[in-house]
């Protein structure tokens, strides 16, 4: 399975967007200040940042991006759209690759929660069993919503983000922030007949069997068989199904199930590993630091604190 950087930064190539006079893209900004951030998992990162008397465009090719303007922003305004103008507590969705260009006015400081779509579109399945080609973010600018603000404002503005302890607090507050945007924000779903994918009964189906064979090798073939299908298509339409690959899905039931022996038990890493289907502990510990963003030992130790 490739691996997938996590997001360090964002932008576009000025020769992709419609500048206007005097614009550069948010990553070039030379007055804006990264006063911290954060990369909580491949799928979930954070920055809080300092900006003024700008004129920009932002694109993020990677990731969807919700910003929360934390001071300041009442000078600030879209010169792309009739926007309005910003102030604290004001969110701003930007849907990954959507173009969106502004003037900024006096010192302000903004958070970004930078999220991966199929994280969402995952998340939304598990949380509201929303099927992932329902899903489609709108684009929204200085939109209010007062839950979402305080989770933003008292846990995560509030969390260490550079010494680790609060990690696995900081990534349950990101997922509550994600549910509650699905529910307050306005998300909207496709109403469009939906096509391809397995049928919920096959998807169930082919799910529970790799619960209760996590443990060992599972072929591809296995699960094609048992859909009745390919594998090529029924790659493709697990994919459209889950908002994952058949892979990935058994990567996470793995990880899960490394999380609960680490936390409840005391056996050695190389066994939990082997216990979980992992080859060994090397194994184990790559793929739980890329989806988990910490070590397995890290874990244990949060987890009994």
């Amino acid at each position: 399975m490739p691996l997938i950087k996590p997001l360090i930064d964002v932008g576009l190539d000025s020769s992709s967007s419609l500048l206007e006079p005097n614009e550069i893209s948010f990553e070039q900004s030379t007055s804006k200040i990264c006063l911290r951030q954060t990369s909580l998992t491949e799928a979930l990162s954070w920055a809080h940042y300092q900006n003024e008397n700008d004129r920009l465009y932002y694109v993020n090719d990677k990731q969807h991006t919700l910003s929360l303007y934390m001071s300041g922003g009442y000078e600030t305004h879209r010169t792309d759209v009739d926007s309005g103008f910003g102030a604290p507590g004001k969110f701003c969705l930007m849907p990954k690759d959507s173009e969106s260009h502004w003037q900024l006015g006096q010192t302000q400081q903004f958070m970004h929660l930078y999220f991966s779509d199929d994280y969402l579109k995952q998340l939304a399945l598990k949380v509201f069993d929303i099927d992932p080609r329902m899903l489609q973010l709108p684009e929204l600018t200085f939109t209010n919503d007062t839950a979402t603000e305080a989770l933003f404002r008292h846990c995560m503005a509030t969390s260490d983000w550079h010494s680790g302890h609060d990690h696995l607090a900081m990534e349950q507050v990101t997922n509550t922030i994600l549910v509650s945007m699905l529910q307050n924000m306005g998300i909207t779903k496709l109403m469009s007949p939906i096509k391809g994918g397995l049928s919920p009964k096959v998807a169930a189906q082919v799910c529970d069997y790799m619960q209760a064979n996590f443990h060992r090798q599972v072929y591809l073939s296995e699960l094609a068989e048992l859909a009745q299908l390919s594998e090529y298509h029924f790659c493709r339409m697990f994919k459209q199904s889950m908002a994952q690959t058949p892979q990935a899905y058994l990567l996470a039931i793995r990880i899960e199930q490394v999380k609960l022996r680490v936390a409840k038990s005391q056996a050695s890493m190389a066994d939990i590993a082997l216990q979980c289907g992992f080859a060994n502990q090397s194994h184990m510990g790559r793929y739980f630091k890329r989806l988990v963003g910490i070590s397995p030992r890290q874990y244990r130790n949060l987890s009994a604190s």
